[in-house]
């Protein structure tokens, strides 16, 4: 089938086949590069980096594998020493059997799926707890939604007759709270160590919390509240502490113990110091982990995690309580709160809160402990497990040790069977030591290596980009012509960046950093290597850092911050959504590329050295297939280097478009991170795109009446002032401090030309 395609190819496309004839390579003036296009293709020994400088010690493996559950939501015990487990199925049914691995059936404890609401995706059965004094009372307590949308905390007794079977006919309602929406139901309920009965509440739902619920102290919405279940006030069948915060506050309701969430989804104590805990999901960009304190108000929808939420609200309040830790959306977009961990089998995270993200499957630990009374330590976050389950919640059973709750069944977690430290130790700390390069001093890549540029490259603060490519294989790579290309495992993708000294003369740049995109066993992975001031060797970059730079301009010197982005922000790009390899798309790679003298059509070049596993003809790289050249951000092999103050002769359109896909799209597309709907890819219609008049959300930079794009005027259009702007909001979001003013002047050019057709 390869000879037959070729055939074709020669046939049928003279030009594009006479591009791809390897020249010897004719140095560019003030180079010390000698290397070229391979002639042939040559597997690149990737081994070396298939493993991990921090491996992750935790797997999840399935538990009681004989019984089956359908959404369980909680996974708890009873007080009694019966050995008992209760899971709580989303649908309104709970579960109950012996804590055995062999255990092969359950009984039906309750049945309330004739009342609980399933409408919404987040309402149902969502919360159980057993009475601390439930062998003397026989009392459990069960948190459920209604139609119409309300939110209900009932009392129930154990049936005298069968202790695995729950009294239907004993309930009796504490509260029943009338809930905006269908969404941010919370629904978690917890004992406290001192009796009292907690009960976790979103803020009502919808986005943005259109009621203020969260800031609202007169709803018990958007709070965690606590209630006396053993007594009662007048009119009430519960009583209120008397140490509640806002017990004496006719402005506000005494049940609340701590306010201002978005939808606190699970809450927990710790056992062995009584401390609360709580993970608040966030809306857009931020999820956070709380450590709850009485009276706390811990910021929703002032701000989410440590950020300001609306980037037009007023000066932060003093009083707001921060997080004990947050993620972006790159490590998740749901987080699920967990417990500290106090069993006796995970020994090495005994002390640390665990908790875990709904749609990416990860797993964190911190340190949960208090250092003295007066102090508190300040945790940082570990990832220990990439499950790729949707860990809806954690549970516990009475020896303390720990389970996972995911919507096919219920899974524990356990250490890997592997030597950790051997496999940290033997991963290269040292560029040198990758096999990548045969020289690191002269950027010098190995044998095998294939160079590649990209026709629109990410915007980096004006720095440039050297690319390869390195294969474990031939014939491994799936070619698309519209959708992204496939890549083996093995593959690495490696990305120097330099940075003009002078912006002027645009003279020899200096070397930053080299990343590397490694498909490994266990999934996409990014590393960073720093170069050191001679660059003669770089060095594996553990977490972020941030270094200034001294640069020539035509206004004079600048100090311009650059940023080296942690392993897990370079996935705030590298998105799924968006393939993780960026840039290998036929659009982004149908181009002539200047490889220190050799010109050659880089799709052809890849088909001859049989790197595709299909051979591709001149016919399946179409030119409507092919972005515009954006003329800077490709490391100058060819000595032509552009210059990013240019104006470029391209129609608006193509570049606005391809340059928001490159930039923007890996977020903004169907089953991206990014919020509305919008839809940022090249070949989406304008009017799919969801951004004309459409009105900003979390905040607005334009004039009131400015919309996302307002076609003809750039300057109403939030986009082109998002992306002019670099702070809280700034488009793209990680690793840049400073903006393209070329492609804010490809912007305005587009959106001035729509005022006519639109």
């Amino acid at each position: 089938m390869r000879s037959q395609l070729s055939a074709i190819t020669v046939t049928t496309a003279t030009v594009f086949v006479a591009l791809i004839q390897t020249q010897i390579v004719a140095q560019v003036p003030n180079s010390k590069h000698q290397h070229s296009i391979p002639d042939q293709f040559t597997a690149v020994d990737t081994s070396q980096l298939m493993g991990s400088p921090d491996p992750l010690p935790l797997e999840a493996v399935p538990a009681f594998n004989q019984l089956d559950f359908k959404r369980p939501v909680e996974l708890t015990f009873a007080p009694d020493g019966s050995n008992r487990l209760f899971v709580v199925e989303q649908r309104g049914v709970i579960r109950c059997f012996e804590n055995r691995d062999d255990v092969d059936h359950y009984e039906t404890f309750l049945d309330l799926t004739d009342v609980v609401s399933r409408v919404g995706n987040e309402e149902g059965m969502l919360g159980l707890a057993f009475h601390p004094d439930f062998v003397e009372n026989g009392e459990i307590f069960v948190y459920y939604s209604i139609d119409p949308p309300a939110s209900i905390v009932s009392r129930f007794r154990v049936s005298n007759e069968n202790p695995n079977r729950v009294d239907r006919d004993s309930e009796k309602r504490l509260l029943e709270i009338p809930q905006p929406y269908r969404n941010h139901n919370g629904g978690s309920i917890r004992f406290g160590p001192d009796g009292y009965l907690y009960i976790g509440l979103g803020d009502g739902g919808l986005a943005d919390d259109p009621h203020l619920n969260g800031q609202n102290l007169n709803t018990l919405l958007g709070s965690i509240l606590r209630i006396d279940v053993d007594h009662q006030d007048s009119e009430m069948p519960y009583a209120i502490p008397d140490d509640n915060p806002f017990v004496d506050r006719e402005d506000a309701r005494g049940e609340i113990w701590a306010y201002g969430f978005r939808n606190n989804w699970r809450i927990s104590f710790d056992r062995q110091n009584g401390q609360l805990w709580t993970a608040d999901v966030g809306q857009n960009r931020f999820e956070e982990v709380d450590r709850v304190e009485r009276g706390g108000n811990y910021g929703w929808n002032i701000r989410e995690g440590f950020h300001d939420f609306n980037i037009n609200s007023a000066d932060r309040q003093a009083d707001l309580m921060d997080p004990v830790a947050e993620y972006f959306r790159h490590d998740g977009q749901s987080i699920t709160g967990g417990m500290v961990y106090r069993g006796s089998e995970l020994t090495d995270f005994v002390g640390h809160y665990l908790y875990a993200d709904y749609l990416s499957g990860k797993v964190w630990a911190l340190p949960a402990t208090q250092d003295t009374e007066d102090h508190v330590a300040v945790p940082v976050p570990r990832q220990v497990a990439d499950t790729g389950l949707q860990i809806a919640a954690f549970g516990e059973d009475a020896q303390q040790e720990m389970y996972l709750c995911v919507f096919d069944g219920i899974y524990r977690l356990r250490l890997k069977s592997v030597d950790l430290h051997q496999i940290a130790q033997s991963f290269p700390k040292k560029l040198s030591e990758t096999g990548l390069f045969e020289s690191v001093s002269d950027h010098l890549p190995a044998p095998g290596v294939i160079p590649y540029e990209v026709n629109v490259p990410f915007w980096s603060d004006y720095s440039v980009k050297d690319r390869y490519l390195a294969l474990p294989k031939a014939a491994s790579v799936k070619f698309h012509s519209k959708e992204d290309w496939e890549f083996p495992v093995g593959t690495v993708f490696i990305k120097t960046f330099w940075m003009h000294q002078d912006r002027e003369s645009r003279s020899e740049p200096q070397r930053l950093e080299t990343r590397l995109m490694v498909h490994s066993p266990d999934g996409w992975q990014a590393y960073t290597y720093v170069y050191n001031e001679d660059c003669s060797e770089a060095n594996l970059l553990e977490g972020s850092k941030e270094m200034p730079l001294e640069i020539a301009t035509a206004e004079g010197a600048i100090t311009q911050p650059y940023y080296f982005p942690s392993r897990s922000e370079c996935f705030a790009c590298h998105t799924k959504q968006a393939g993780f390899s960026l840039g290998l798309t036929t659009r982004q790679m149908n181009r002539t590329m200047n490889y220190y003298g050799t010109q050659v059509d880089q799709i052809a070049m890849l088909d001859r050295l049989n790197v595709f596993t299909e051979s591709v003809a001149a016919e399946d790289v179409p030119a409507t297939e092919k972005f515009p050249d954006w003329g800077f951000g490709n490391f100058d092999r060819g000595g032509n280097n552009g210059d990013e103050r240019e104006p470029l002769q391209e129609d608006a359109t193509r570049l606005a478009r391809a340059w928001l896909e490159v930039n923007c799209a890996m977020c903004h597309q169907p089953g991206g991170i990014g919020p509305g709907k919008i839809d940022m890819r090249a070949d989406t219609p304008l009017r799919e795109m969801h951004l004309l008049g459409v009105k900003p959300k979390q905040g607005q930079m334009t004039p009131p009446d400015g919309r996302l794009i307002v076609p003809g005027q750039p300057y109403l259009s939030e986009l082109v002032v998002r992306a002019g702007h670099r702070d809280v909001r700034q488009m793209p979001p990680l690793a840049t401090n400073r903006v393209s003013e070329r492609a804010i002047d490809v912007l305005k050019q587009w959106i001035e030309q729509l005022e006519d057709s639109n």
